[in-house]
């Protein structure tokens, strides 16, 4: 089938609101959603829901370097925020507007919601759900939303991720504009090399399931910017030379700062810098 020919019947798809999915993908679907059919494993999902609320939830402090934030665009990315996170405490959520804490908190009832599901079939405890790790070579810490074993689909572990996504953006979409670059670093970083992409719309609550194998190429961007932080931060210890700030950082409200949790040490405002213990 030419490439035309093809792009013209994904288009259609699209527009008629088809999924595009792999077979694997719609295999794994399948086996998700039987298990809105199952019973409530009422001691694991409380136990679950109970250690959410400590772990990896708001209520616990910020700190460090996150893997999340190595996969930014490279508009986004900062090298001085990165440096400075290994030193300096974070803001924890207050720079952020409000309208994006609600989305955000949506998004947390989603994750919760396919989590207890998996639990529900056995595939994975509270332990395995939302647990954070640290990589000690580089000082990264992560929290895969999903560490768990479906036999009937996979032979091993695999780690997954959950999205929500409006309608919109869901009906347009054949892959998640993200989440696949996080899933293919949480694979490096845990050494699982096989996981799952499960976005949800919102609105209606349909589902795309994404399988992935693990990709070097893909997290090699990543593994150099980790690399990059870690002689910056041994280059300002050992010469107290800081990485400059990026060209368009131009105030601490201008558009590139007004959201960065490091702002104040960055910027030597509101009593600038809280440093980290032991840093």
């Amino acid at each position: 089938m030419s490439s035309k020919i093809l792009n013209s019947i994904k288009k259609d798809a699209i527009n008629g609101k088809t999924k595009i999915q792999s077979s694997d993908a719609l295999r794994l679907e399948t086996i998700l959603n039987k298990l809105f059919f199952l019973e409530k494993d009422i001691k694991e999902e409380v136990r679950f829901v109970k250690s959410v609320m400590t772990r990896g939830a708001e209520s616990q402090e910020r700190v460090g370097l996150h893997a999340s934030a190595l996969i930014k665009g490279e508009k986004d990315f900062c090298l001085r925020q990165q440096v400075l996170s290994l030193m300096y405490r974070q803001l924890q959520g207050e720079q952020i507007p409000v309208g994006l804490k609600r989305i955000f908190e949506e998004g947390n009832a989603i994750h919760e919601k396919w989590q207890r599901l998996l639990i529900r079939g056995g595939y994975c405890t509270a332990d395995d759900l939302d647990v954070t790790q640290m990589n000690k070579k580089y000082r990264i810490s992560f929290t895969p939303d999903v560490i768990c074993e479906i036999p009937e689909f996979h032979d091993g572990k695999m780690v997954g991720e959950i999205k929500s996504v409006n309608t919109f953006q869901f009906q347009k979409m054949t892959k998640h504009p993200s989440a696949w670059k996080q899933l293919q670093w949480y694979m490096f970083l845990t050494g699982i090399h096989k996981g799952f992409v499960l976005s949800e719309d919102k609105n209606t609550q349909d589902i795309k399931v994404e399988i992935y194998d693990f990709e070097q190429s893909v997290v090699q961007p990543f593994v150099d910017r980790a690399e990059q932080i870690k002689k910056s931060y041994i280059r300002l210890q050992k010469e107290h030379k800081m990485v400059k700030k990026p060209n368009d950082a131009a105030s601490p409200d201008c558009k590139r700062c007004v959201q960065c949790a490091l702002k104040n040490a960055c910027w030597n405002i509101n009593g600038g810098g809280i440093k980290i213990e032991g840093s």
